[in-house]
């Protein structure tokens, strides 16, 4: 039952914190529809579980899942990267991140793989000693605190897993998500998992130690939500930008 059609839709309404009358009001159909439709007793259209997915803002993989689930075809593709139709996105990707030099920018899919950086982030990355690794959280998780390369690694981890908890919370669950939150929760010391945040830092931001430089950033994150493919719609393109006169002369010089 956990993955019918009524359990999955009953996840996702629960997720979003709606009752059944709640949902019910929002759809325009009876609560009791409502909880037929949950407990199996009748099965949802198509168009009804499109209407449900779009409603409660839910990400295209886990609509194609309730899709399924209730046995019709996905309407979102999954393609391959090197799909013919998606070289226009992946250069528009390529385009953005390029053209952020000499600023580190950089790509992530939904689980933080790094799926492709400029030559700025790859600088950073490997001063961070972070090169080794194809996953940012798997990184932050091996870094020791009391050697990290990130000054303030204590906020920025609190601040990477407000980041993984709200994403999880949109994902309607992450197994892969929730392990990473797990394992980087339990760095942190007991009962310290409040940032302490300066009334004068208006902009927080990450801080490393790269030579003899302190680098500060903050960043911009933007997301292709609208194209219509699994996979693409979850990549996150990070861009980079200099937080104080130091970074930014810093960057400067390497032109």
């Amino acid at each position: 039952m956990q993955n019918s059609i009524g359990s999955i839709l009953q996840q996702w309404r629960k997720q979003r914190r709606y009752s059944q009358l709640q949902l019910s009001l929002e759809l325009g159909i009876s609560s009791k529809h409502v909880s037929f439709i949950e407990t199996g007793r009748s099965m949802p259209s198509r168009e009804m579980i499109l209407k449900i997915g779009a409603f409660l803002l839910l990400p295209k993989r886990e609509i194609n899942r309730g899709l399924h689930a209730a046995g019709y075809a996905p309407v979102y593709t999954d393609l391959p990267t090197e799909y013919e139709g998606l070289k226009p996105v992946f250069a528009a990707i390529d385009h953005m991140i390029e053209s952020h030099m000499p600023y580190p920018a950089l790509v992530l899919n939904q689980f933080w793989d790094v799926v492709k950086v400029n030559g700025s982030a790859k600088k950073i990355l490997f001063e961070l000693g972070y090169s080794g690794h194809e996953n940012l959280i798997e990184a932050l998780i091996d870094d020791d605190p009391k050697t990290s390369k990130i000054i303030n690694w204590h906020e920025s981890v609190l601040s990477v897993l407000s980041r993984l908890r709200q994403e999880i919370g949109m994902m309607g669950g992450s197994d892969r998500l929730e392990e990473l939150e797990t394992r980087l929760s339990v760095r942190l010391p007991a009962n310290n998992n409040v940032i302490n945040m300066s009334e004068k830092q208006l902009i927080p931001s990450t801080k490393f130690r790269v030579a003899d430089s302190e680098l500060s950033f903050f960043s911009i994150i933007s997301q292709l939500s609208t194209i219509q493919d699994v996979t693409v719609s979850e990549l996150k393109v990070e861009l980079m930008f200099p937080a104080d006169e130091i970074t930014e002369a810093y960057f400067r010089k390497l032109e």
